[in-house]
C-alpha cells in the first residue's frame, strides 16, 4: 500500500537554464509505483531537457529531484547508484557499435552492478528474449534495423533491473513501419507494471497507455491530468491547439 501512496520520483520546482536561456521553469510532478507518465508537447518545449535533468545528464539550475524522498541533486549523492535504478532509453539508441547485442546488454550489469559473466549473460538473455531479440545476440548494431536496435536498447536498460525507465522519444528516429514493434514492447512493460516516464509524439500511445499525461509548453507544465482529461477535455488553450489535429483524426 505504501508503494501506491509514496512517490518513487518527485520533481519539485525544477528549473534549467543554459546561459541566459531558461529552458525549464519551476517544474513540478511526481510518479508512483507502476505509473506511466507520458510527457507531450511541441518540439522545443523542454521535454527532453526535463528527462535529461531527471537522469542527471544535465544538472538542474535549481529545484529538487527526490528519489524515494532523497534529493539526488544534493552534494554527496551517488549518481551512478541512482542511474542504475532510473534507466534511460534514448531516441538515437546509444548502443556500443563495437559490441555484439549480447555484450551491449551485459556491459552495465558487469561494470556497474558487478555481476559475474554468467549471471550477466543470464540477465541479458532474459531481457533480450522479452523484447524478441534473442536470435540476434551475436549481431552488431549496424546489422540491425532501427526498431531492432531500439528493442536492444530497451533490453539493455531492463538488464539493470531499474525501478523506473525513462524514454526520450524512443520512436522518433525510426521509420514508420518500425514504430509499432517498439511501442508494442513498451505497452507490454506498462501492462506488467513497469514505472515509466515517456517523452513521446505518439499521441494514441499516450492516450491509451498513460496513467497521467503532462503537457509542456515553453518550459512549463501547462496542464497535467488523466488521459481522459487531457485528450477529451483539455482546459489549457495551448493543449487544445496542440491536440486539435490528433483529436480530429
Amino acid at each position: 500500500m505504501d508503494e501506491v501512496k509514496t512517490p518513487i520520483l518527485e520533481i519539485s520546482h525544477l528549473s534549467k537554464s543554459f546561459g541566459d536561456h531558461q529552458v525549464l521553469k519551476d517544474i513540478d510532478f511526481e510518479t508512483y509505483h507502476s505509473n506511466v507518465i507520458c510527457i507531450i508537447g511541441a518540439s522545443g518545449s523542454g521535454k527532453s531537457t526535463l528527462l535529461r535533468c531527471i537522469n542527471m545528464l544535465e544538472t538542474p539550475t535549481s529545484g529538487q529531484i527526490l528519489f524515494h524522498g532523497k534529493d539526488i541533486t544534493a552534494k554527496g549523492g551517488n549518481i551512478n547508484t541512482y542511474r542504475a535504478k532510473v534507466g534511460m532509453v534514448f531516441q538515437s539508441f546509444n548502443l556500443f557499435h563495437n559490441m555484439s547485442v549480447l555484450k551491449n546488454c551485459m556491459a552495465g550489469t558487469t561494470k556497474v552492478l558487478k555481476k559475474d559473466k554468467r549471471a550477466a549473460e543470464e540477465i541479458a538473455m532474459k531481457y533480450l528474449t522479452k523484447v524478441g531479440m534473442e536470435e540476434y545476440i551475436n549481431a552488431k548494431p549496424h546489422q540491425l534495423s532501427g526498431g531492432q536496435q531500439q528493442r536492444v536498447a530497451i533490453a539493455r536498460a531492463l538488464a539493470m533491473e531499474p525501478e523506473i525507465l525513462l524514454f526520450d522519444e524512443p520512436t522518433s528516429a525510426l521509420d514508420p513501419q518500425m514504430v509499432g514493434e517498439v511501442l508494442a514492447v513498451m505497452r507490454d512493460l506498462a501492462n506488467e507494471g513497469m514505472t515509466m516516464v515517456i517523452v513521446t509524439h505518439e499521441m494514441a500511445f499516450a492516450r491509451d497507455v498513460s496513467t497521467r499525461v503532462v503537457f509542456m509548453a515553453d518550459g512549463v507544465v501547462a496542464e497535467e491530468g488523466t488521459p481522459e482529461e487531457i485528450f477529451s477535455n483539455p482546459k489549457n488553450d495551448n493543449t487544445k491547439e496542440f491536440l486539435s489535429r490528433f483529436r480530429n483524426q
